[in-house]
């Protein structure tokens, strides 16, 4: 690492994996860019480059716990939307 400061990071597509790490590199670079080629949805409707975005997802608990440090109130928004709590181990099997 130099000793110069960070002043921009760039990231490609904004994937679950892109946004996580935009959000990540905010905390250490002054201005974080991130480059999507679809549009940003407007609607429930999966983006066009997103061919599993109309699968079922899930998200295990370390995830969760993950996600809701990055983004607090990140789970109760979701859940605000109509995402729905499942204990996978008791009502899966």
């Amino acid at each position: 690492m130099t000793s110069r400061p960070l002043h921009h990071a760039v990231v490609a597509g904004a994937s679950i994996a892109g946004l996580l790490a935009a959000r990540v590199l905010s905390d250490h670079f002054e201005q974080v860019i991130l480059i999507q080629r679809d549009e940003v949805a407007r609607s429930l409707e999966p983006r066009k480059g997103v061919s599993q975005g109309r699968h079922a997802h899930g998200l295990l608990v370390r995830g969760r716990s993950i996600l809701e440090d990055l983004f607090p109130g990140l789970v109760d928004a979701l859940c605000a939307e109509g995402a729905v709590r499942v204990n996978a181990g008791r009502e899966f099997g």
